[in-house]
């Protein structure tokens, strides 16, 4: 069986991501196969559509999964038991589809369903594709089907669209939460979810050490994990137990506590060590928004306080970690008028971390708006 998967918007960031949750699962990656920027394959006889599909409502990174169609003749005919149907087509990735042609496309399936007594409608895409929030308002996979089309190599592929990311929820958290404090940064909930699952585990402890208003900790217990979070700021612990308890209720397992990196005492050595913490998934302050091209002294300052952060958590990580634990952090990279500027990965972390980036993917890992003043640089490590 082929199973298809479409990325967002950062390719590189989702393609790690599945390896991970692959991996996460006891699935071996060898099944995907790397297409274009957007679509990955999956074969494999031995992984079921109940299977891949409670893999993909993990993801934070992905906008569609679906089963390649090897069939198209006769994919219409476990809709034909339907009185009423909703339909759309997709154009995923193809630039020899036009608007017209799935136009005519749709309106041919319309008179088809209509010569055997269906009645039907389709939603036609504005700019070929329907986005996901799009599929989900109109109940088209609850009422009928969306039928994809997307090229590989010159070859033309058709898919059946199985799920679509969950926007409403991911908007949910990030809008209804009850504390916000986005004089300190926010960090994307997608990229928090697709962090969390950077760390190859599926169950366990993370730790969130500069958990601000608690996005990471909101991702992690969404997938199922305990979590722990500490911060400097007595407002943002505040704020991060507020929006758990919203998230999840009062029968949760959460602690969130005050911490200061960079003076930490030996009882509280002690604690984290037996709490049993399996994986660090954190984003540190990196300063107050930046609306505008930065001087390169103002980011050599950034920079130098980041660094100094990273380096007092890997003194407490090199006393509570064993061997195989995780980390997946965010380095800054900041625009200046003297160009981009950035911190190595290697003069944080030392030698008793392997950095995993380049067993995992062939690129590096970012996540950049578009105009942005700073990129997110992700990294994912393992203790040796």
């Amino acid at each position: 069986m082929r199973y298809f998967f479409e990325s967002g918007v950062f390719p590189e960031l989702s393609f790690v991501e599945l390896v991970s949750v692959f991996h996460s699962f006891n699935i071996s990656p060898d099944c995907i196969r790397r297409t274009d920027e957007k679509i990955l394959l999956v074969e494999s006889n031995a992984l079921t559509i109940n299977e891949l599909h409670k893999i993909f409502l993990r993801l934070g990174g992905f906008v569609r999964f679906g089963i390649v169609i090897d069939d198209l003749d006769t994919f219409l005919t476990p809709y034909t038991k339907q009185e009423k149907i909703t339909f759309a087509v997709s154009s995923l990735n193809s630039k020899n589809v036009t608007l017209k042609e799935i136009q005519s496309l749709s309106n041919d399936i319309k008179r088809n369903f209509k010569k055997i007594g269906i009645s039907s409608r389709f939603i036609l895409p504005k700019r070929n594709v329907l986005n996901a929030a799009q599929i989900t308002k109109n109940n088209i996979l609850e009422e009928g089907f969306e039928l994809c089309i997307f090229d590989i190599k010159r070859e033309r592929y058709f898919g059946n669209t199985i799920a679509v990311q969950d926007i409403n929820s991911f908007v949910k958290r990030d809008l209804d939460k009850p504390f916000s404090d986005y004089d300190m940064g926010v960090l994307p909930q997608k990229l928090a979810r697709i962090m969390c699952n950077l760390t190859g585990l599926k169950e366990g402890i993370i730790w969130d050490p500069f958990c601000g208003s608690g996005t990471i900790l909101m991702e992690a217990s969404e997938l199922g994990f305990d979590v722990l979070g500490s911060d400097i700021d007595i407002r943002s612990i505040e704020g991060s137990e507020q929006n758990l308890r919203w998230l999840l209720g009062e029968d949760t397992k959460y602690n969130v506590f005050y911490l200061d990196i960079h003076n930490v005492e030996k009882k509280a050595i002690r604690h984290l060590k037996l709490t049993g913490i399996n994986a660090v998934v954190c984003e540190p302050f990196m300063g107050p928004p930046q609306r505008r091209v930065i001087s390169m002294s103002k980011a050599e300052e950034l920079l130098n306080n980041v660094k100094k952060i990273y380096i007092s958590l890997f003194k407490v990580l090199d006393q509570i970690s064993t061997s195989n634990f995780k980390v997946v952090l965010i380095l800054p990279e900041y625009k200046t008028t003297n160009g981009w500027i950035s911190l190595r990965i290697k003069d944080i972390v030392g030698k008793k971390w392997d950095i995993l980036n380049r067993q995992l993917g062939e690129k590096d890992l970012k996540w950049k708006r578009i105009n942005s003043i700073i990129t997110r640089s992700i990294f994912v490590l393992s203790k040796k």
